[in-house]
């Protein structure tokens, strides 16, 4: 399952990245955030999608709990003025149909 955000071509955005963080930490609090991003960072030493600490945490989140990285990343993609990751979502499936 690749990033929502590799299908808006905002993976690579650095207001998205930012977004991304804020949300993470939002989800797991201040203090549990930190802990939590090591955790996944050492027991994924590779991503999927590329070699970023995002990469990584965002994989081992989709391993783990896959419903809580869908969120983390649509809330980053809003935040970052990606829009509605939604709809973007159900627009590239229907033209995949």
């Amino acid at each position: 399952m690749p990033h929502l955000a590799t299908s808006v071509g905002a993976r690579e955005s650095p207001a998205f990245q930012k977004a991304y963080w804020r949300a993470f930490e939002k989800t797991f609090g201040e203090q549990n955030s930190h802990m939590i991003k090591a955790m996944l960072l050492s027991k994924v030493k590779k991503g999927d999608t590329g070699e970023t600490e995002l990469d990584r945490v965002c994989l081992g989140l989709r391993m783990t709990m896959g419903w809580l990285a869908e969120a983390i990343e649509r809330t980053a993609l809003e935040e970052s003025g990606y829009g509605d990751s939604k709809s973007t979502d159900a627009k590239q499936q229907a033209r995949a149909v």
